[in-house]
């Protein structure tokens, strides 16, 4: 049986037949000669009938059946030179290279010709990675002619892989000028060519090795493979079957003929090839690759497992020296590890390859392949530039460039890449995903015709049914939607995840029995099946049935193991919905505590801090996910949101400098980015963050929509109409746009037209954020019962939203409505007690009626959350205004110094120190105030301490 590992030698067994008969005649006669007992002659003559009968199997093929016959030759006669010389051939050929090394120098000790034995032993030693000693041992010196020759090509192959391009260029030269009629140095060079990315050279060089040696089936090989570099499949596949028709056992050529049967969508053809080789029993790490790519794509996972394993158990088990000379098995073997989840090992591989060879173009497209998987997107970046500078017209390549850039949010070039990539490929993955970027840029009906496509062509493909019956949902096409899932599982009946996205097709289609039927068949399959539990559990909370939902994800939480972050987090969230704030804390700090791989626990208790305005204790947990989550924006925009709270427009800013690296080419990030800025005062920030976003998507509206913004806060009204006019044009019609007008006409103090703005807003898309802005431009024109009647006209159709609640109960403040306003905040607080910015809004509107409860109101806000710079304020300043100005002074004390940019909040100490008399100390807090972003609005108040204060 052939080696599992090596490739077949460049001296193929039937170029060598005819040198062991021209040893064997006078080695017998001298034997005869010499020996003159019966018994020897006997000894001999079986020796020779072995020796024979091995040679005949030699020359059939039968590598197996020769290697006994010669090793039963010596047994009879240890001192037969021909049989040790044709054993150590033998073994070679049969891939056995230690034996076939120890055969070899066995016959050079017994006396054969060092050159009989020279060119086998440096094929040897070149198969087995041991360049040094090729080229320390085997010379020219004392060799015939051709010999020579085809020792200077095989040290210049060692050469070359070890680097030395000069000197293996001139082993090769002085091959061809000693035997101009041998292909071998061409065809030997033609690889090192390829190396240097001399592409044309390598072509020229392999088709000279052809045409000085038609008849060798390597010469044909490396032509295949340097024409399949160079995408000419078509030209690499004639090349390899005409090594084939050489010699039909040469497994190089046979596994590149599956690979370019596969390339060229003729699997059937590919299979017969790789079939052969089992027949034959040679195997081959490469053949079990193919194997198993040809049962994946088939669906056959089991199979495609066990294949691409054997491919690593064959390719691992290879010495490094071996493998650092052979471009191929390090290729199958990063492909293998890669088919099996081992993207570090695939690595490792693809690193000695390239290190080897910088200009492998199969690794670097594999490479970054894993790169994109990993989403190492600029490493990746780099690469597939480089790759389509060599071959522009690569449809993988073009695929992983749209990969890169879909995931970077720059739709407009991944659809490009994609597009060109289906149209050379022809491709369901190519069309997958222009589908998905055509969605992805607002072209509905071609992304969802590419996605049909997609989904008829492979309906096996899970990604594309997944996302089409998402497309049929959004648009309102729900029996689509249904029928598409329904169609994955019955194609997958055993899949539990895709029986799991049927439920939530269900669920999202209105059918709540229907998912909940299918969630409990899923559980009944699968106890332990968590998607299914907690999806069941959201349906439970949907319905606010909390305990059952509570009671299945605590099972889960024992069942397995109790510092599961995911399911904390689910549980977490649970008791958000069932108004259990404390409870939720609880859960999102394990949650966050017992793992470093998913910032979400962490950030949604950042965001339960920030509800509670407990800045205090939001602001280390914001700085640790920054530092934990490094390059993740996600933890990036929390820590400014934290920033921005505490009025730290410094940090706020040099945090959303970093967001902004970050988020890179992604227009909707980039816009969350800027007006971040805007809120930091950073004007030039959010401007830049425009230009990157248009950059990657012209005619954004998000964008656009900023821009106005942007060229608003500047206070250049030319600008802002400019920007008005290109959002108009671009987006005429659209709420948005119609929404930016309104707020440049309330900013210019136009209150009918900002009120006309928002009324069309709110007719098209009523809700309670919408009737709050078209309330806020009534007030602002001083019509309070206005905003007031429209405002509890909305509340009364929406009895369960609170935020409108507050919005009713925050304009009867306003108007004077004292009463109403405490009935409201009163069952506000009854729904939501944790709701720290309501009590304060109670304990300020108590003040303003005398109501001696206004402290008490105050001070559990501040009881409820120590560190909140607001509730200090609030408590300090009701003290200070009834009188208790030392008592009030502290609490004012540690609201500044919780958040110093506030200039309320200095504003308030600067009074209190004022009435104190600590004039000096006021009048530094006030000039603070005065000069802080955003600007403190010139009350009547403000304006008598300044004059008071000499400021």
């Amino acid at each position: 049986m052939r080696s599992k590992h090596q490739p077949t030698p460049s001296s193929s067994p039937s170029s060598t037949p005819s040198l062991a008969p021209r040893l064997l005649r006078p080695l017998v006669l001298g034997l005869l000669l010499l020996s003159g007992s019966p018994w020897s002659l006997a000894a001999a003559d079986k020796a020779s009938t072995y020796y024979e009968d091995g040679l005949r199997r030699f020359e059939r093929g039968d590598l197996p059946g020769a290697i006994i016959q010669l090793k039963n030759s010596i047994q009879e006669d240890q001192k037969m030179l021909a049989a040790h010389l044709l054993l150590g051939k033998v073994l070679l050929g049969q891939g056995e290279l230690k034996a076939a090394e120890a055969a070899l120098e066995e016959a050079l000790k017994q006396g054969v010709s060092r050159s009989e034995v020279a060119i086998p032993l440096a094929q040897i030693y070149l198969l087995l990675g041991d360049r040094k000693k090729l080229i320390d041992q085997i010379t020219t010196s004392g060799l015939p002619t051709q010999a020579q020759a085809e020792v200077l090509t095989l040290r210049g192959s060692a050469y070359a892989m070890s680097g030395n391009v000069t000197q293996a260029a001139k082993s090769f030269a002085e091959a061809k000028a000693l035997n101009p009629r041998s292909g071998s140095p061409w065809t030997a060079e033609a690889p090192m060519l390829l190396r240097l990315g001399e592409r044309d050279k390598a072509r020229a060089s392999a088709l000279k090795g052809t045409e000085l040696s038609p008849n060798e089936a390597g010469a044909w090989y490396t032509l295949g493979t340097i024409l399949q570099g160079q995408q000419d499949l078509k030209g690499a596949l004639a090349a390899q079957e005409r090594a084939l028709k050489i010699n039909p056992k040469q497994v190089d050529a046979r596994v590149a003929r599956a690979s370019l049967l596969i390339g060229l969508n003729q699997e059937a053809e590919a299979s017969k090839d790789l079939a052969q080789l089992v027949e034959w029993e040679l195997e081959d790490p490469r053949a079990s690759f193919l194997r198993g790519f040809l049962a994946n794509r088939k669906g056959d996972l089991a199979t495609a497992k066990t294949a691409f394993a054997n491919a690593v158990d064959l390719i691992d088990a290879i010495s490094p020296e071996v493998l650092a000379g052979n471009d191929p098995l390090l290729l199958a073997g990063a492909m293998s590890h890669r088919a099996l989840g081992n993207p570090e090992k695939a690595r490792g591989y693809l690193d000695i390859l390239l290190g080897l060879n910088s200009k492998n173009y199969a690794a670097q497209v594999m490479l970054a392949s894993i790169l994109v998987d990993t989403r190492d997107y600029g490493r990746a970046m780099v690469l597939l530039e480089a790759a389509q500078r060599i071959n522009p017209e690569d449809p993988q390549v073009l695929f992983l460039l749209g990969t890169v850039n879909m995931a970077r949010k720059r739709y407009v070039q991944a659809s490009e890449f994609f597009e060109k990539s289906a149209a050379r490929s022809g491709s369901a993955s190519a069309i997958r995903e222009l589908g998905f970027s055509q969605l992805s840029l607002g072209q509905d009906k071609l992304g969802l015709a590419n996605l049909e496509k997609a989904f008829a062509a492979t309906p096996g493909d899970g990604r594309a049914g997944i996302q089409l019956a998402n497309v049929y949902l959004n648009q309102g096409q729900t029996a689509k939607a249904l029928q598409t899932a329904q169609a994955i599982v019955k194609r997958e009946p055993d899949n539990l995840t895709m029986l799991n996205f049927l439920g939530n097709i269900k669920g999202r289609a209105g059918d709540k029995k229907g998912a909940r039927d299918t969630f409990q068949q899923l559980l009944q399959k699968d106890p332990n099946f968590r998607p299914a539990a907690v999806n069941l559990s959201w349906l439970d909370m949907e319905e606010s049935k909390f305990d059952p939902a509570r009671k299945r994800l605590e099972k889960l939480l024992e069942g397995g193991n109790k510092d599961d972050a995911e399911l904390l987090h689910q549980l977490a969230i649970l008791e958000l919905r069932a108004k259990r704030p404390n409870e939720a804390i609880a859960h999102l700090r394990h949650a966050h505590e017992v793992q470093r791989v998913d910032a979400r626990p962490g950030l949604m208790l950042v965001e339960l801090y920030m509800e509670q305005r407990q800045a205090d204790l939001a602001l280390p947990l914001a700085k640790s996910l920054a530092a934990n989550y490094s390059g993740k924006l996600p933890a990036l925009l929390s820590l400014a949101r934290v920033y921005l709270a505490l009025n730290d427009g410094s940090n706020a800013r040099q945090v959303l400098q970093e967001a902004t690296r970050v988020a890179d080419f992604d227009a909707q990030e980039q816009v969350k980015i800027g007006r971040m800025q805007l809120a930091a005062g950073n004007v030039d920030g959010a401007t830049y963050n425009v230009q990157k976003a248009l950059q990657s998507q012209a005619g954004d509206l998000g964008a656009l929509l900023l821009q106005v913004e942007v060229e608003a806060r500047r206070g250049d009204p030319a600008k802002v109409d400019a920007a008005l006019k290109t959002l108009n044009n671009t987006h005429p019609g659209k709420v948005q746009t119609t929404l930016v007008g309104a707020h440049v006409a309330m900013s210019r103090g136009q209150f009918p037209a900002a009120q006309a703005g928002y009324r069309t807003v709110f007719e098209k898309e009523p809700s309670t954020a919408n009737a709050i802005l078209l309330a806020r431009a009534m007030v602002a024109a001083g019509e309070l019962d206005k905003a007031l009647l429209m405002l509890e006209g909305w509340a009364r159709k929406a009895p369960n939203d609170i935020t409108a609640l507050k919005a009713v109960a925050g304009v009867q403040m306003q108007a004077g409505r004292n009463e109403a306003a405490k009935k409201n905040y009163q069952q506000i607080l009854a729904l939501q007690p944790g709701d720290i910015g309501i009590q304060l809004n109670y304990a300020q509107l108590l003040h303003r009626m005398g109501d001696a409860g206004a402290v008490a109101a105050a001070e559990k806000a501040l009881k409820q959350a120590p560190g909140n710079a607001d509730a200090a304020d609030t408590l300090g300043w009701i003290l200070v205004q009834r009188g208790n100005i030392e008592g009030g002074l502290r609490h004012l004390r540690e609201a500044r110094l919780r958040s110093p940019g506030n200039s309320e909040i200095r504003f308030h100490l600067a009074f209190a120190l004022a009435k104190l008399n600590r004039k000096a100390e006021a009048k530094e807090e006030l000039s603070a105030a005065l000069n802080a972003q955003p600007k403190l609005p010139m009350t009547q108040e403000v304006s008598r301490l300044k004059l008071e204060l000499g400021l």
